[in-house]
């Protein structure tokens, strides 16, 4: 039986082999939350669903094919593994996609009903061993939006009641789930914060470096790893390390619990600041005064003369990365030649400043070529122009992202915007109500007369909206077509001219998400 994993894939010449021969693709996964709360295993989702492949269809392990998911959320719609599924299900690989339980395929119950929707739409069933749905069966369908639902909540209300349960710790001074914090260690006995003395004594010396011998964090970093002192994570010493080591405020005995919060957007996970008043303080053993810390904030400060490149000239802020190392890129290096200066993006991990314990070898974990400025941007900018171009008209967004033309400030917009978003809650409401009914928690007559009264207010919304148009039309306010017609007109032929590289940066933030740029000189886009 063929299984794949890690992103794996098979070649094109194998999978036009496959077509025929293989009948049912087995889809396991696990996230650590799964294998942590529920104990699921790669393993046994995997056997159970083999047995359920031989068993009721009868099919053997060569017309099986695995793919293995592993370490990715349930409600990740951009998953290697399943991505890989679908493709091959197109492809013509395979009559049934087998799985162990709904919540194994998302925990999302919209993303469910997309990816179960395109997987019978290729004619392909689904089978699941510990759920039966039927597509062609109204209750089926039913309960399993039902199990979508009660996944996704289940989901929501595990993190909720751990969130809770670790504030409710910090406040009683217990740090939860203390990360790495370099001088200090985790006392799992007593739960307390104890100073590690030998990491003490070099954290000191880390402070005499920069306040009596001058030296910057490099230079530290650098002097670290020429005595042979270990790292916080291991055999490299790294000049962000030690800068963030520096500018951490602990130190004084303020530890601070709920600075960030990690929120998760499609499956991907995203830390983001608190605001301070949301900190929670916890003392833990000092080892410097609040006057030493401002030391050293200043003297980081004095050393940070550069404050980086100038971008101006480069339209690609902050959406390329490199094709090699998936490292965020930048504006980098630049060179002379005889007519001109050259710049050049380069990756950050290949400019990160790290340096082996014991030889203070420089190390860089990304190594290549760097890529110029002007052959990039003016390919990403001729797509983004010829994009512009075939567009019949041009957005509404376009014209008020790229000239930053602002909404209509007068009472009588900001009324109208007021009544939409009142409909639209309402509207929600409504909503809620009629799955409640469905779900029979409610009786018919109470769920008629709360639908009647937001109905109501409903149409009093619309009727308010309709009379606030009639009566600004009348005093001859240009109206919001005209408006945007003009704009329209004015950036098609403004484009085909000359832009600022400001108006430029804006028109292609609109129509490009990402870029990747490979050693190979290939550029891909990733339109939004």
């Amino acid at each position: 039986m063929i299984q794949l994993r890690g992103g794996k894939k098979l070649p094109l010449e194998k999978v036009y082999q496959l077509v025929g021969k293989i009948n049912g693709i087995i889809y396991a996964r696990v996230s650590t939350t799964d294998q942590a709360k529920k104990g699921y295993s790669l393993t046994s989702q995997k056997q159970l669903c083999m047995e359920r492949a031989k068993t009721k269809f009868h099919y053997t392990e060569d017309e099986l094919i695995t793919i293995i998911e592993d370490g990715r959320m349930g409600d990740d719609p951009n998953r290697p593994g399943l991505n890989y599924v679908l493709y091959l299900l197109e492809q013509g690989v395979g009559k049934k996609l087998i799985m162990l339980h709904p919540d194994r395929l998302t925990r999302d119950n919209t993303l469910q009903g997309i990816i179960s929707r395109k997987v019978w739409s290729m004619g392909v069933d689904i089978e699941f061993v510990e759920f039966d749905v039927n597509p062609n069966d109204p209750e089926s369908m039913l309960m399993y939006n039902i199990q979508g639902s009660i996944a996704q909540y289940n989901k929501a209300k595990i993190l909720a009641n751990a969130r809770r349960g670790r504030i409710a710790k910090a406040k009683k001074g217990e740090i939860p789930n203390f990360r790495r914090l370099y001088g200090y260690h985790y006392n799992k006995q007593l739960k307390t914060v104890d100073i590690n003395m030998e990491e003490k004594s070099t954290y000191l010396k880390m402070v005499d470096m920069l306040l009596q011998q001058k030296m910057s964090c490099n230079q530290i970093a650098q002097t670290l790893s020429q005595k042979g002192i270990e790292g916080p994570n291991g055999s490299i010493w790294y000049q962000s390390t030690v800068t963030r080591i520096l500018r951490n405020e602990s130190y004084t005995g303020r530890y601070y619990y709920g600075k960030t919060k990690v929120v998760q957007n499609n499956g991907k996970k995203e830390q983001i600041p608190r605001p301070k008043e949301e900190w929670i303080l916890i003392e833990i053993p000092r080892i410097i005064d609040d006057m030493t810390y401002d030391r050293i904030q200043q003297a980081i400060d004095q050393f940070r003369t550069k404050q980086g490149r100038k971008s101006n000239d480069y339209l690609l802020s902050r959406i390329v990365i490199c094709g090699r190392c998936h490292g965020a890129v930048g504006a980098g290096v630049t060179s002379k030649s005889k007519q001109r200066i050259l710049k050049y993006y380069v990756c950050r991990k290949k400019q990160s400043k790290g340096y082996k314990v014991g030889s203070a070898e420089s190390v860089h974990y990304c190594k290549g070529k760097n890529w110029r400025v002007d052959i990039v941007d003016s390919l990403v900018w001729n797509w983004c122009k010829h994009k512009m171009l075939q567009m019949d008209t041009v957005n509404e967004s376009v014209i008020k992202t790229m000239y930053k033309l602002e909404e209509d400030t007068t009472n009588w917009k900001k009324e109208i915007h007021s009544i939409k978003e009142r409909v639209t809650q309402l509207q929600k409401e409504r909503s809620n109500y009629v799955k409640l009914f469905v779900k029979e928690k409610i009786s018919e007559l109470y769920f008629d007369e709360c639908v009647q009264q937001i109905d109501n207010r409903i149409n009093n919304y619309l009727d308010k909206e309709r009379h606030i148009y009639e009566k600004n039309i009348e005093k001859g306010k240009v109206s919001e077509e005209e408006y945007i017609h003009e704009n329209r007109l004015y950036i098609q032929t403004l484009i085909k001219h000359t832009l600022t590289p400001e108006e430029k940066r804006r028109a292609i933030s609109i129509f490009v998400k990402q870029v990747i740029l490979y050693d190979d000189d290939t550029v891909e886009i990733i339109p939004r």
